[in-house]
């Protein structure tokens, strides 16, 4: 078969991909091991082979991909966006030294590995902020979820993220990039009739917003309840699916699912439609009540506008809210006051200090809540102001006392409809 150069583009793909003139592809075996010195002003679309790929690590971030739709490896003078498969080799380890794969076991890394993740931008106070190149030059692995982008900036308290070297974009026969999007969810529209919905905002990165998710997660299951859980924005990572898993929640999604490596710089109708196809798959997965996390602060630029979207409004029954201190937590109470956020209470890590309880005690007028609430199955519904499920919806419990639904999940990978069939990435 005759491969193109000019098959590389989707039809709705902007021009300045490509850069140079096209040229003839060449047809020779790829070497997995070949480090770039500089990029190559040719265009190349070479055959892959999958006994070769299957040697690389794949990043947690790629989960949903459907391999046998990859056959051969895009080189040369080419843009990468969001979401795109890179093929690369690990050339020094800095800060990530492993690298999650798609079962939720990290795999160490060493010099010369090659690995396939995603391209995305990143924004982690805590560790690094990067953007997605204009090239298919050196670059960084800037999350152990498996996300490559180039790093802007770091936090001081830790290394630098590690070096890659891309190989090359993976791609479909005619030599058109994969893409994640290309494996997400069937779209759905927002449902008319829904399970209740709660969402965890924060202070910040790191503030117990998922520590928070997973104490609900946990009261809600052992109460009886199915539960749904929905982490809508942040950078691809099992850790927090992972915690839904364990904390017994029945169906966990993710941006993942809505086929996002990363959500950071993603435009906001782009974000409001990733939160509208969770909760949709959620509905329609009789889920009793759905549980949403929204990653970084509430104070980060994307998040500023989305929390008070008609969109996130219009899901979203109650709020809990997570910080480190009580100063933080006091601003973060008020603004979301400000907003007309229904705020039904705060949580996070503050809530591991008795001091730090009694000075926010002071100072917010909503209730305080310790993990140990949350994850209570006698107290969690009537925080959240649920009916009890109904006797026939009872979650029947395994001797041990955990719910079934724990044994029932499938724990290789999430719960995800039919790969959809390849269409155009808008």
């Amino acid at each position: 078969m005759e491969l193109v150069a000019e098959g590389y583009l989707n039809q709705d793909e902007p021009e300045d991909r490509l850069g140079g003139e096209e040229s003839a592809p060449a047809i020779e075996p790829v070497p997995l091991r070949r480090a770039r010195k500089q990029i190559s002003r040719k265009l190349t679309i070479t055959p892959i082979e999958l006994v070769g790929l299957e040697r690389a690590k794949r990043g947690f971030s790629t989960r949903r991909v459907d391999w046998s739709q990859v056959c051969t490896l895009v080189d040369g003078p080419i843009r990468p966006r969001t979401g795109d498969l890179v093929l690369a080799q690990v050339d020094r380890l800095h800060y990530q030294r492993r690298i999650e794969l798609p079962n939720g076991r990290k795999a160490n890394l060493s010099p010369g590995d090659t690995i396939v993740v995603a391209y995305g931008d990143r924004y982690a106070t805590d560790q690094f902020e990067a953007e997605v190149p204009l090239d298919l030059g050196r670059t960084n692995l800037v999350a152990t979820g498996g996300v490559a982008a180039k790093m802007l900036s770091r936090n001081s308290g830790i290394r630098s993220a590690t070096e890659i070297t891309p190989l090359g974009l993976l791609a479909d026969r005619q030599g058109t990039p994969i893409n994640l999007r290309q494996f997400a969810l069937p779209h759905r529209d927002a449902p008319d009739l829904r399970p209740p919905v709660f969402a965890v905002l924060g202070t910040s990165m790191n503030s117990g917003k998922t520590t928070t998710n997973q104490a609900l997660a946990t009261g809600l299951s052992r109460a009886g309840y199915k539960v749904g859980t929905a982490k809508v924005a942040g950078t691809g990572s099992g850790g927090d699916f992972w915690a839904m898993v364990d904390a017994g929640a029945a169906e966990v999604v993710d941006f993942t699912d809505a086929g996002y490596s990363a959500t950071y710089k993603v435009p906001l109708p782009q974000l409001e439609s990733i939160m509208v196809d969770l909760v949709a798959h959620l509905a329609a997965r009789k889920c009793d009540v759905i549980l949403v996390e929204v990653a970084d602060g509430i104070l980060q630029e994307q998040n500023v506008d989305f929390i008070v979207s008609p969109v996130f409004t219009g899901l979203v029954d109650g709020i809990f809210f997570a910080a480190g201190e009580a100063m933080g937590a006091t601003f973060g109470l008020d603004r979301l006051a400000a907003l007309g956020l229904p705020v039904l209470g705060l949580s996070g890590k503050l809530t591991a200090s008795e001091l730090l309880i009694r000075e926010a005690e002071r100072a917010v007028k909503v209730p305080i809540y310790r993990k140990d609430d949350l994850s209570d199955p006698g107290k969690v519904g009537a925080i959240l102001g649920l009916d009890p499920p109904a006797a026939d919806d009872l979650i029947e419990a395994e001797p041990d006392g955990l719910p079934a639904s724990v044994f029932l999940f499938d724990r290789s990978g999430p719960a995800i409809e039919p790969i959809v069939p390849a269409r155009n990435i808008a």
